[in-house]
């Protein structure tokens, strides 16, 4: 996904709304039944340890796949009430960090943090690349990494997923697992990011499989689950 932010109705509090979201059973993981409402500027922590079940929520949160079409709006409209052209322009909004982390392996780490947002914005390459350093920078990367993706650390293809996921202004970003390996060093500059898009009133929905984030008062979350069997627990409401 790539970085655009697009207007909100007047008057809207809601980014995303999930009602019975019904994901399908992958292998031994049950099928899953997702209500989340995410309002703007907030942030949602999510703590489940299978990765490939946070990679189906956030596509069935995208309108991606078979689940999610008519159950979820996205700035107020249904996935099934737009068409190709018009769910593709609103993705453009949306930043992502994937679990598995999708590397385009014969290409350089560089190219794949740009080309994304190079193919959904009309902002020149320059500039692209000069907010993409800057990024870089904030991350604790000297720069963004020329080598391929199988010659970098893992701390470092870490770090590039981050600003690939906030490169740009996004209306909504989606972690999936960014801390795979609780690197702490990683969590300030990642709250940094994180309250940026939430002050301009863009929202956040973190996966991550560590206890220690859930339980961690600083992480200015307004919402937590935990997926508990077939159900998106919420740890406030108990529902």
């Amino acid at each position: 996904m790539s970085p655009a932010t697009h207007d909100v109705p007047d008057g809207a509090q809601t980014l995303l709304c999930a009602d019975r979201l019904r994901i399908a059973a992958r292998g031994a993981l049950p099928a899953l039944s997702i209500d989340l409402t995410l309002g703007l500027g907030e942030l949602h922590l999510v703590l489940t340890r299978h990765k490939e079940q946070s990679s189906d929520i956030a596509d069935a949160l995208l309108g991606l796949g078979e689940s999610g079409g008519d159950s979820v709006r996205y700035l107020g409209t249904p996935w099934s009430a737009l068409t190709w052209r018009e769910a593709f322009a609103r993705r453009r909004g949306v930043g992502r960090i994937r679990s598995q982390g999708q590397w385009m392996e014969t290409r350089s780490v560089m190219e794949n943090v740009l080309l994304p947002s190079m193919h959904h914005t009309i902002l020149p390459e320059a500039q692209l690349r000069e907010s993409a350093s800057a990024l870089a920078l904030r991350f604790g990367l000297p720069g963004l990494p020329t080598a391929l993706p199988d010659e970098c650390t893992t701390a470092d293809l870490e770090r590039a997923a981050c600003v690939q996921a906030f490169l740009g202004r996004p209306s909504l970003v989606i972690l999936e697992h960014p801390m795979e390996y609780e690197d702490s060093s990683l969590l300030e500059p990642m709250m940094n990011a994180i309250q940026q898009v939430r002050r301009r009133g863009g929202s956040v929905i973190w996966f991550t499989e560590h206890m220690a984030h859930l339980a961690d008062a600083s992480i200015p979350a307004d919402r937590r689950f935990r997926l508990v069997g077939a159900q998106l627990l919420d740890l406030e409401s108990g529902k």
